[in-house]
């Protein structure tokens, strides 16, 4: 997210008083998930509890898995997430954990293509972000057996199910 943007959304949810918060314990015990971010953008990781700590790492905007590590300072909570550690605003984390299944495998600069059927050669319908949850698998094929149709998102169509857990 660009300073200027993140400048803004901040502004815009003080502005709200966190109206776009969802509530949260913080505790290690769960899992959570981010959730306010946009699709094309991520939540930095910081190295403190502010915006006037340098960025040391991002989640992208549909990452589940993130532990809250403490301590907590204000809005602010120490997390964990694929072995990094740093701070994170929790007005961007939810502790519901989203049902059906997660994409994993798929490299954070690429994305899992949803095909017209069951196979590669099928074409591109679209595509799901690495570490995206929430998708439904709705049957998988009898012939193919590691191939389903799943939706998400308003996406249907067909993936290789050896990316999703």
């Amino acid at each position: 997210m660009s300073s200027t943007l993140f400048r803004a959304a901040t502004f815009g949810l003080a502005l709200l008083g966190g109206a776009a918060a969802l509530p949260f314990t913080a505790s290690g015990a769960s899992a959570a998930c981010v959730v306010n971010v946009a699709g094309w953008d991520v939540l930095w990781m910081r190295s403190g509890p502010s915006t006037a700590y340098a960025r040391i790492g991002s989640l992208p905007p549909y990452a589940c898995g993130v532990s809250v590590t403490g301590p907590c300072a204000g809005n602010w909570c120490k997390v964990r997430w694929r072995g990094r550690r740093g701070w994170v605003s929790m007005r961007y984390i939810s502790s519901a954990p989203r049902p059906g299944h997660c994409v994993t495998g798929v490299p954070r600069w690429d994305v899992l293509w949803v095909r017209s059927g069951p196979s590669v050669r099928y074409a591109r319908i679209g595509s799901l972000p690495p570490a995206a949850c929430g998708v439904r698998i709705r049957y998988c094929s009898r012939y193919r057996p590691n191939w389903c149709n799943i939706q998400w998102r308003g996406i249907r169509g067909w993936v290789n199910t050896r990316y999703l857990r």
